[in-house]
């Protein structure tokens, strides 16, 4: 029986993948890239925003600086053409948004 229910979790999970909106697939999209971007420092996400023609997306939150090993405030914008990243930008801490 665990069997079972293990596959019937499994099951409703994948069938679950595709009711995604491509606005959420977007918005993880640019959060997977700025957590890659700011290694080994770890970013905590706290809001993701839209525009309003829904071609680009800023996210914020919190990394390590690592020059000072403070928490200082983080945000980047990815701009998309359809379901693919075509632009980011650092936006803040201002050494990431100069250097990249």
């Amino acid at each position: 029986m665990d069997k079972l229910a293990a596959f019937a979790l499994i099951a409703a999970a994948l069938s679950l993948e595709g009711c995604t909106s491509v606005a959420q697939k977007d918005t993880d999209q640019c959060v997977e890239r700025m957590q890659r971007s700011a290694e080994p420092a770890i970013v905590s996400v706290n809001d993701k925003r839209q525009s309003p023609d829904g071609s680009s997306f800023t996210v914020s939150g919190m990394m390590e600086d690592r020059r000072t090993h403070e928490l200082v405030p983080a945000k980047v914008e990815c701009q998309f053409d359809g379901k693919v990243l075509t632009g980011f930008r650092w936006l803040a801490p201002a050494n990431f948004a100069s250097k990249y």
